[in-house]
C-alpha cells in the first residue's frame, strides 16, 4: 500500500493509535509506526507516542505554505545581505584597481566628479540606443526641479533604451514633484517602484555599473564606472532582488484612490495596503495625504468625501 493510499484510510477511519492503523491496514505493527512517523513529520498526523491527534488539511495545507513562504523570505533576505555585501566592497577595491588601470586590463574604470557627476557618467559612456538601465535612486530632491534643457536630453536619451527601471524611496510616491517627474519620464518608457531605504544609489547597463566612492551615498559626487559583465550582471542580480521587494509607483494622479476603493468596501487599511502591493506604512501615509486633500481628520469623514469626490 502506497503513502497516498495509507493516508486515505486514517483519515477515514480515523483510528486511535498506531496499533489500529496497523489493524485497519493490514500492516504490521513496525511498520505502521515508521509510516505514521514519515505522516507526522510532514504535519498530516498529530498525536503522541502511539496515540493520534488529527489535523484539517486546509490547516495543514496553510501552515505548511507560510512556513515554506517564510523560508522563502528569509532566504531572499540572506541572499539580499549577501549580495549587498559583496557590492559595497567593490567601491574601494575599483578605486585600488584604477590606480594601476592600463589600456589592456580587462576592468576598465571610469571616474566622474562633480554635482552632475551620477548622470554624466551614464549619458557619456553608455548605450542610449538599445539595452536596460536599471537604476537606484535613495535621494531624488535634486531631480524634481531640474534644468529643462538637461532633463529634455536625458528624457531624449532614455527613450532609446529598451527597457528603464528606476527604484527610488517611498517617500517619492507621494510627493507632487515627484510625481510630475514620473509622469514625465513614463512617456519615455521609465518603470518605477518604490522602496523604504534604498541601501545605496548605483545603475547597470548592459555590461556597465556605476557605484559610487562610498556605498551607502545617496546623492554622490564622486562615481566611479566598470565596465565587466561579470561584475555587471551580480549586480543586475541585487537589483532584481530589490526591485521585487519595491512596490510599484501608481501612476493615478491621486495615489490614495485605490485604496480608498477598498476600504470603502470594509477592508482593514493593512489589509488593503497589501492587496494592492504596498506595505502597511506606505498606505498609512497615503491615508494621510488624502486627509489632508479633503481638509478631514477621520476615516469616517475620509470616506464620505472620497465617495462624494468619485461620484461626480
Amino acid at each position: 500500500m502506497d503513502d497516498e493510499t495509507l493516508l486515505a484510510v486514517i483519515l477515514r477511519g480515523r483510528p486511535a493509535t498506531i496499533d489500529d492503523v496497523a489493524a485497519l491496514a493490514h500492516l504490521p505493527a513496525d511498520e505502521a509506526r515508521a509510516r505514521v512517523d514519515l505522516f507526522r513529520a510532514r504535519g498530516l498526523v498529530g498525536g503522541r507516542c502511539t496515540e493520534l491527534a488529527y489535523v484539517n488539511p486546509a490547516s495543514w495545507a496553510a501552515e505548511t505554505v507560510a512556513d515554506h513562504s517564510a523560508e522563502l523570505r528569509r532566504r531572499a533576505e540572506t541572499a539580499l545581505a549577501d549580495m549587498e555585501a559583496v557590492v559595497a566592497e567593490l567601491p574601494s577595491l575599483l578605486r585600488h584597481w584604477a590606480v594601476g588601470e592600463s589600456s589592456g586590463d580587462p576592468v576598465p574604470v571610469s571616474i566622474r566628479h562633480g554635482k552632475h557627476a551620477s548622470e554624466d557618467l551614464w549619458f557619456d559612456t553608455a548605450r542610449h540606443d538599445t539595452g536596460t538601465l536599471n537604476a537606484l535612486l535613495p535621494e531624488v530632491d535634486r531631480f524634481l526641479k531640474p534644468d529643462p534643457e538637461r532633463a529634455a536630453r536625458f528624457g531624449r536619451a532614455m527613450a532609446g533604451k529598451d527597457r528603464v527601471r528606476v527604484i527610488m524611496p517611498t517617500w517619492a510616491g507621494d510627493d507632487p514633484l515627484a510625481q510630475q517627474r514620473m509622469v514625465a519620464y513614463r512617456g519615455v518608457g521609465v518603470d518605477y517602484r518604490l522602496l523604504d531605504a534604498p541601501p545605496s544609489w548605483f545603475w547597470v547597463d548592459g555590461d556597465q555599473l556605476a557605484l559610487p566612492f562610498d556605498w551607502g551615498e545617496g546623492r554622490p559626487t564622486s562615481v566611479l564606472g566598470v565596465r565587466n559583465a561579470a561584475l555587471a550582471g551580480m549586480a543586475e542580480q541585487y537589483f532584481e532582488l530589490l526591485w521585487q521587494r519595491a512596490t510599484p509607483a501608481e501612476p493615478a494622479e491621486n495615489p490614495w484612490a485605490p485604496l480608498l476603493v477598498l476600504m470603502r468596501q470594509g477592508v482593514t487599511l493593512e489589509t488593503a495596503s497589501r492587496q494592492l502591493g504596498i506595505n502597511p506604512r506606505t498606505g498609512r501615509r497615503r491615508v494621510a495625504a488624502a486627509m489632508e486633500h479633503y481638509g478631514v481628520s477621520t476615516l469616517f469623514a475620509l470616506g464620505v468625501a472620497f465617495g462624494a469626490d468619485t461620484s461626480r
